[in-house]
């Protein structure tokens, strides 16, 4: 055997050897792998890559990278099982190679909560109530109700003394919801409705998180706690679709974030998404936008809260993001809360409509002379084709 068959012989040893190096050693939440590649590695993400960490399952508690260099005149070509070797020109080839170790820690706890969180989900699925369906209603009218009563804010604490105005608390808004929405709707079932459009959010409650403040950090005075409160306003929500399933064919929940409880709006529009589950004439409008629109027959509406922008720029608004929309419809109006106040702007093609709220003026709110607003709930119902038949009012008067 000549020089150069004793250098290929040896190079061709070394890189079994170092291929046979190669592997991973698993010990219960303990892992170690090690790879010989020609790879160039330079950071932690080209180390993730060579070696096919799952980073979602484990991480990386320290690694090294070596490299060295390996010369040799052949070439070797695989033809089956057999290796073949061919003579070269008698250069010498220099290829550089890298080892890399990494030393691995499986995330025991997300693993773990990752697991809970979708045997939560099973449960959720299975104890989601079974609504039986909607009896069959005469035929269709064309006529939408609309329900909104914006500006809720369970869970405020008012106290009238301090104010010179009503009491609010926990449960005065549970009563006046439930009061509010039985009368709206007996004021509007003599309608033969199709459809049944509930608006939820637009500070339903009156904080966003557990400090008792809201979304942007201005505290709130607070009757009861964050889960609790949420809990209640929950639980009102439930009730009213439930009662709108008997007067009309179709319920739609369009949730609106409010400057108070943008989260908490999201999180009661995924609970009552997984709530109705089983309910194929309810449909739920969770999507995160501020705005949402809707279009029945000649009428196109649109619904936000209305603390961004100018209102008279709503109209704009509404024929640049849907057009289509706007072109095919005569009655279009933007239906908004925050004010505290019912209001009406006539303008271009189009009308911005204030809602009222039950809640009576808290004590920012006296301290401001923000006082002397009928503190009310409104639902409009919507013929497809001749736009607003109807309106009806609850109110609670001073006595």
């Amino acid at each position: 055997m000549n020089k150069i068959d004793k250098i290929s012989q040896a190079c061709a040893t070394e890189k079994q050897k170092l291929i046979l190096t190669d592997g991973k050693d698993f010990s219960g939440d303990k892992a170690q792998i090690q790879k010989t590649t020609e790879k160039r590695i330079r950071n932690l993400k080209d180390l993730v890559e060579v070696c096919e960490i799952d980073l979602t399952e484990w991480e990386v508690e320290r690694w090294v990278c070596n490299k060295w260099e390996v010369g040799g005149f052949n070439r070797a070509t695989r033809v089956g099982t057999e290796v073949k070797w061919t003579r070269s020109d008698g250069r010498i080839k220099i290829k550089p190679l890298f080892q890399v170790k990494a030393w691995l820690r499986r995330k025991t706890e997300l693993i773990a909560a990752r697991a809970e969180i979708e045997e939560l989900q099973k449960k959720a699925s299975g104890w989601a109530p079974k609504y039986p369906p909607v009896k069959s209603k005469a035929s269709a009218t064309g006529n939408l109700a609309e329900f909104s009563l914006v500006d809720h804010h369970f869970g405020a604490l008012i106290w009238g003394k301090e104010t010179r105005g009503p009491d609010w608390d926990l449960k005065l808004s549970e009563a006046a919801w439930k009061t509010a929405a039985e009368k709206l709707i007996l004021r509007t079932s003599h309608l033969a409705l199709d459809e049944s459009v509930v608006v939820l959010g637009n500070d339903q409650q009156n904080a966003d998180n557990r400090q008792g403040s809201t979304e942007k950090g201005t505290p709130q005075t607070m009757d009861g706690r964050y889960q609790k409160v949420f809990s209640v306003s929950r639980n009102c929500s439930i009730w009213f679709i439930e009662h709108l399933r008997e007067i009309s064919r179709k319920v739609t929940v369009v949730i609106v974030p409010g400057n108070h409880d943008p989260l908490s709006a999201w999180y009661l529009g995924d609970s009552l998404t997984a709530w109705f589950r089983n309910c194929p004439e309810v449909e739920v409008d969770n999507r995160p936008t501020n705005r949402k629109y809707r279009q029945h027959g000649n009428v196109m509406l649109m619904w936000t809260h209305g603390n961004y922008g100018k209102l008279e720029d709503y109209g704009s608004v509404m024929a640049s993001e849907e057009p289509q929309m706007w072109g095919n419809t005569s009655w279009r109006e933007a239906h908004t809360g925050d004010k505290h106040q019912r209001r009406l702007l006539e303008l271009k093609g189009a009308s911005v409509r204030i809602l009222p709220s039950l809640r009576p003026p808290d004590a920012w709110s006296s301290e401001n002379h923000f006082i002397g607003s009928i503190r009310a709930a409104e639902a409009y119902v919507w013929n497809s084709n001749e736009g607003l038949i109807s309106t009806a009012t609850y109110s609670i008067l001073r006595q």
